[in-house]
């Protein structure tokens, strides 16, 4: 039998989750000086080197995961500590993808207790990625800026945001996938 309660904080963590992708900072992408970008600027030389040309041909340019280069989908654990390296707790996700988006779900633990957990975030440029997990019980927040260079381990930070609008905790995430992905 479905809990009502349980049903009323999945709800509340979604909300959270879709305000905090709301109000995240969008990326900064910097342009060196003298480097034109815009549709004008990229002018094709050759038309055999046109996306449409190399996916016919079996190219590297194919719609999907590979426009994105990496695949971040498996069984991840994640350590955070705070600034003076106090452990806060270990977080297991199971996260699927879906182009640049990335979602799951997961346990949160700290100590003997276990959490619940919600998880929502996407890929950004080079090995980046964010990861926005909601533990349910307690509705806090943890979000988590990453960087996964073998697509296995990663590396970060994090804020914790409570719900009670105390200061948020910052801290440090290492960890990695248990199902390690190799390129073949």
């Amino acid at each position: 039998m479905v809990n009502p309660r349980n049903i009323l904080l999945m709800l509340a963590a979604m909300a959270c989750i879709i305000a905090g992708a709301c109000a995240a900072p969008t990326p900064r992408v910097i342009e060196p000086e003298g480097m034109d970008l815009s549709l004008d600027g990229m002018q094709i030389a050759d038309p055999e080197h046109t996306a449409e040309y190399l996916e016919m041909t079996g190219g590297t340019a194919r719609p999907g995961l590979q426009a994105y280069g990496r695949n971040l989908a498996g069984n991840w654990s994640f350590e955070l500590r705070d600034l003076k390296s106090v452990p806060v707790g270990d977080i297991e996700l199971r996260i699927y993808q879906s182009e640049a988006a990335l979602f799951g779900t997961g346990v949160f633990k700290q100590g003997f207790n276990q959490q619940i957990a919600t998880v929502e975030g996407s890929l950004l440029e080079g090995n980046a990625m964010i990861l926005n997990v909601v533990s349910l019980d307690n509705a806090f927040l943890y979000r988590m800026t990453l960087n996964s260079a073998d697509g296995n381990s990663t590396s970060g930070s994090f804020t914790l945001y409570l719900p009670s609008g105390e200061a948020p905790v910052k801290g440090t995430v290492s960890g990695g996938r248990s199902d390690e992905r190799r390129i073949s």
